[in-house]
């Protein structure tokens, strides 16, 4: 008999980490939004009442009030937003699905602001780039710790340390998610520190086997900033060790969730190394431009990683590239959410059961932050309730994860 699936994880529950992040975290970044842009009178009304919408408004089809045409979006693009968007229409926003009402928010976020607007001086701008470019740039930032992560990396000798400490860095940069503004500067500090203690499930070594073998990976990239660098110097890292091996960024089509990264996020980081002082990450940053010359680093934007849906709907050109990889990579949390459909499993239920769908070996890398993990024992998972009631959502904790199909 199959396994009756659980619940999505709700902004209904009172009192939750979801409904809490669309009632005071969500709120917050729109008065973000307006303080970091010049914002015209329009746009800052418009985004005040998507704030105000969010407390007391139900969720509309913004196809029917706003000018959103096939120029601007995908046909598919249209189709798959309003597809998603009919079954919640007119239902309060703090009492459906948590993922749906994040996507949502950030594609009614990028409307408000004019992104999508050919009229708008703000056609196609990034409303969160001020928030990006200072991430990357400001002390502790991606180009600070770019610096002490390749300073180590040389300091190695066994190709492995090298991998092990590039994939820690990897993953710790992912607790500098800029739409979690409370875990950042707390977070900061201690990227570079060793964390194994900390780490749930490490399948490290297994990570290391599986690059080792590989010829072509696939990343499915999360945040700019520290963790971008760390992911750009471990794809350096693998294209450097032989010239069959071929990288793939998957990135956002449109931003969202602050910090996630999208094609020209890429470009623009890479152009800061290459501009760096520290002469070795001026190197590596020319040598990614010299790999992406070469078409052995390659950039993959799509609406999908925009979109409400998870991942047992990848839709069929994702899915015809991912085929093609010798091993994927997860990074973050959004990530990890949407392999999971962000439903309520039990901490000891099982991500090879559930992903069994996923079409080829992937590891996740995730600092935690949101109400959901699998592979935890029952025994264990009571005991970090006991010790720290909010270890799911405080980015403490990390998962490193190899998932190997049968």
């Amino acid at each position: 008999m199959k396994k009756q699936l659980p619940s999505y994880i709700s902004t209904g529950e009172p009192d939750s980490f979801a409904m809490n992040t669309m009632k005071k975290r969500k709120p917050y970044i729109i008065d973000q939004i307006i303080e970091a842009n010049t914002c015209t009178s329009h746009q800052r009304d418009a985004l005040l009442s998507l704030k105000q919408e969010i407390l007391e408004g139900v969720i509309t089809d913004p196809f029917l009030e706003s000018v959103l045409t096939p120029q601007v979006l995908e046909i598919d693009e249209i189709k798959t937003w309003k597809l998603a968007i009919k079954p919640y229409m007119g239902k309060s926003w703090l009492n459906i699905p948590f993922y749906f009402a994040e996507a949502y928010l950030y594609f009614r976020i990028l409307i408000a602001f004019g992104y999508f607007d050919q009229g708008s001086s703000f056609y196609l701008k990034d409303p969160f780039e001020p928030f990006k470019k200072r991430e990357l740039h400001a002390k502790g930032g991606g180009l600070e710790t770019g610096r002490l992560v390749i300073g180590t990396e040389n300091s190695l000798q066994n190709p492995e340390e090298k991998y092990k400490t590039l994939i820690y860095n990897a993953l710790w940069g992912n607790r500098i998610d800029l739409s979690m503004f409370y875990i950042v500067e707390q977070s900061r500090h201690r990227i570079l520190a060793s964390q194994n203690e900390k780490l749930l499930i490490d399948h490290t070594q297994r990570l290391i086997e599986l690059l080792q073998k590989s010829e072509r990976i696939d990343v499915i990239l999360d945040n700019v900033g520290s963790e971008l660098v760390c992911d750009l110097i471990l794809a350096r890292y693998f294209l450097s060790a032989s010239t069959k091996n071929t990288v793939h960024f998957h990135v956002k089509k449109h931003p969202v969730y602050v910090s996630d990264v999208t094609a020209k996020d890429v470009d623009e980081t890479v152009d800061a190394l290459v501009s760096e002082e520290t002469w070795i990450l001026s190197i590596i940053g020319q040598e990614l431009n010299n790999f992406m010359k070469h078409n052995r680093f390659h950039i993959h934007p799509h609406y999908f990683w925009n979109s409400a849906l998870h991942y047992p709907d990848l839709p069929g050109e994702i899915l015809g590239e991912l085929r093609k990889s010798d091993l994927i990579i997860l990074k973050g949390d959004v990530n990890y959410r949407r392999l999971l459909e962000d439903r309520k499993w039990e901490a000891w239920d099982h991500m090879a059961e559930i992903a069994s769908y996923f079409p080829k070996p992937f590891a996740t890398l995730r600092t935690m932050k949101s109400e959901i993990v699998v592979d935890i024992e029952k025994d264990r998972t009571e005991k970090l309730f006991h010790t720290d009631p909010h270890w799911l959502v405080n980015g403490e904790r990390g998962i490193i994860q190899v998932i190997k199909r049968k």
